[in-house]
């Protein structure tokens, strides 16, 4: 809080400012939601991880993920993926909801599953799969 002063000393005006620290009514608010939508993030990265790995594998799967010719299976990938990271979110949100998670712990489960998701769209990974 401040409070402002005005005197006149000598002919002069003086402006004075003091200041007083006063504690601060801090509501901390839970991370669960927005902890959630991270989490599933990572949840999203991993299914397409899976799916392209799947895609190579198996040629029932490629087939089934090919939702647009033109496109290729890489429509069924993305949208799965997108449909995944939205079921997940729709599940944690009210289980994290009123809840606080520790930064690093959602971090690193992210982590895990965004470094699950990157393997397996990796062509030296996938690859090892693909059915001749």
């Amino acid at each position: 809080m401040a409070t402002i002063r005005v005197s006149r000393e000598g002919g002069q005006m003086i402006d004075e400012i003091e200041w007083k620290a006063e504690e601060l009514d801090i509501v901390e608010r839970p991370n669960g939601p927005a902890m959630a939508a991270i989490i599933a993030a990572g949840i999203g990265a991993l299914i397409l991880g899976i799916l392209t790995t799947l895609n190579e594998a198996s040629t029932d799967v490629h087939d089934f993920l090919e939702i647009d010719k033109d496109v290729g299976p890489l429509s069924g990938k993305t949208l799965f993926a997108v449909i995944g990271y939205l079921v997940a979110w729709a599940v944690l949100a009210p289980l994290l909801w009123r809840r606080s998670i520790s930064w690093n712990t959602g971090l690193i489960i992210t982590g895990l599953l965004l470094v699950g998701g990157f393997v397996g769209t990796f062509p030296k990974f996938f690859e090892l799969f693909a059915s001749e």
